[in-house]
């Protein structure tokens, strides 16, 4: 095995054993192979999203979030929480970790191709790769957006919604309502009109 990279077509035992590399055609074969498995591990990446969004519900919207009933943080509780995560649905559930460990596994192969040390091979993994990326990128960089700008207004209502929250259990308490009232009592200035 070689520590250093080389250029050569006769690799032997590849990756399995019993899958013998010792011709050129046999060889070139490989290398399309690895190139065809790098461009479907770039799809796989995206295939990952669209599982992770039917999976994970997300939270209905409201029209107001004015009142603590209303609002996101009164929707999500540990009664319905696997309700919204999906966790429920095993088979949904399933095939996202399955989906998940195929592409771990297509990502150790691929990386197993690469030590090999063979120039010809990470350059076929390289030109997957790079052709992976330039077949589906625009559409991960269009889906990695859309998370991003659905977890911001998550993020959004969260603040909203922790204000709306903290003053519902201001008012809900009562040592609050009697520290208003004193206070309230404290600021009042009495005028009394003066007959002279």
């Amino acid at each position: 095995m070689h520590m250093w990279y080389w250029f050569g077509v006769d690799l032997g035992s590849f990756l399995f054993q019993g899958y013998n590399i010792s011709t050129l055609w046999g060889f070139l074969a490989t290398c399309l192979g690895l190139t065809a498995l790098a461009v479907l591990y770039e799809a796989m990446k995206i295939s990952q999203i669209h599982l992770q969004q039917i999976v994970i519900k997300p939270v209905p919207r409201t029209a107001s979030t004015s009142s603590e009933n209303l609002s996101l943080l009164s929707k999500v509780t540990p009664k319905n929480f696997r309700s919204y995560t999906g966790c429920g649905n095993s088979s949904k559930r399933t095939l996202q970790v399955l989906h998940w460990s195929l592409h771990t596994i297509l990502g150790y192969i691929l990386m197993m191709a690469v030590m090999t040390y063979n120039a010809y091979i990470t350059i076929a993994l390289a030109i997957g790769g790079g052709l992976g990326y330039w077949i589906f990128g625009p559409t991960l960089v269009q889906l990695n957006m859309q998370q991003f700008q659905r977890k911001q207004a998550i993020v959004e209502c969260d603040k909203n919604c922790e204000d709306i929250f903290a003053n519902q259990q201001r008012r809900e308490s009562t040592v609050s309502i009697v520290a208003e009232q004193l206070v309230t009592e404290a600021n009042i200035e009495v005028h009394i009109p003066r007959d002279t």
